[in-house]
């Protein structure tokens, strides 16, 4: 009580100032001294809120980061020319006050103008769409290792006990395996020949007693459909590697021939980018991040693609480890 009345008279920092509660059916809207406003939440709605704040002589306009409701009304407030806040939700729920007295909108509009809300970080233009392409192959990824699990519990419930002599059926010795299985093919020995020449040469003997298996018919067909969703997952990365191919190419199109020299090698899910590390260096004006230990161009790239160039964002180490 004593602290919301010490809010209360505190000195107003931002003026003209709205608050945002948005819900997956309805935003509402809290202005100073003024009953709290609803909309609806589809484009038309968004579009009427904007010009309702406009009509009122709203600048700024604070909301929290509620799943991926935000988006589009964030976008929308922008191009009416708003200045929009986006902010974590637990700034609000941990600054003590009156919270269960007054709409959760008109305590985010009372919290902006004193200023005690502090902004998140929101990627815009080029940033922003080639944000969404990678955090796109970073779900058909992670979709397509679920379906290497199916692969590999298909192969073990035939007693193929191919996991247990290759460290990667997705690998090409034992992706050409599968695809030998599904066609038909049972014999241990002509199997074992799809392999590389160091398998052959190492684990001859346990490859043939692996791939002796009990084939069934349940087995096969679960088989086939782990492989077919692996492989529909592979095309979708391809796909979002040709777009990121050409959003670099795109960011980077001013900028001259730079000499890279040899760079790090990427061990896993390299994307099919041409010229990755010359467009990262373009990207840092020739400053090379995988001089550090663990920093590939695929890393330095995923953490561009999160943070941006510019990490005076976040005026220390503990600032961004606390955004992380």
């Amino acid at each position: 009580m004593v602290l919301y009345i010490i809010i209360r008279r505190m000195k107003i920092i931002h003026k003209n100032v709205a608050g945002i509660d948005i819900g997956s059916r309805n935003i509402y809207i809290g202005l100073e001294s003024a009953e709290v406003t609803v909309f609806g939440t589809f484009t038309g709605d968004f579009k009427q809120a904007a010009a309702f704040l406009v009509q009122r002589g709203i600048t700024t306009v604070a909301m929290e980061a509620t799943g991926v409701y935000w988006v589009i009304l964030y976008d929308i407030l922008v191009e009416h020319g708003l200045d929009v806040w986006l902010v974590d939700g637990r700034q609000t729920r941990q600054v003590p006050g009156r919270k269960t007295d007054v709409k959760d909108c008109q305590w985010i509009q009372q919290l902006h103008s004193y200023g005690l809300l502090n902004r998140c970080f929101v990627a815009q233009g080029d940033l922003k769409e080639i944000r969404g392409y990678q955090r796109l192959r970073e779900d058909h990824i992670r979709s397509a290792a679920m379906h290497i699990n199916h692969m590999q519990k298909a192969l073990v419930e035939m007693n193929v006990r191919l996991p247990e002599v290759i460290s990667q059926v997705q690998g090409a010795s034992g992706m050409a395996i599968i695809r030998a299985i599904l066609s038909g093919e049972r014999d241990p020995h002509n199997l074992l020949s799809l392999c590389h020449t160091s398998i052959i040469k190492n684990k001859s003997a346990q490859i043939i007693a692996a791939l002796e298996g009990f084939y069934t018919q349940r087995g096969l067909f679960a088989l086939r459909q782990a492989y077919d969703a692996y492989m529909f997952y592979q095309k979708q990365i391809a796909e979002c590697d040709a777009v990121l191919n050409e959003m670099f190419t795109k960011i980077n199109r001013d900028n001259g021939e730079r000499e890279t020299g040899p760079r790090k090698a990427i061990r896993h899910h390299k994307p099919d980018i041409e010229d990755l590390g010359k467009h990262m260096l373009d990207l840092f004006g020739g400053r090379d991040a995988t001089i550090l230990p663990g920093i590939t161009d695929y890393s330095w790239m995923q953490i561009y693609c999160e943070t941006g160039t510019d990490l005076e964002r976040w005026p220390s180490e503990k600032h961004f480890t606390s955004w992380l």
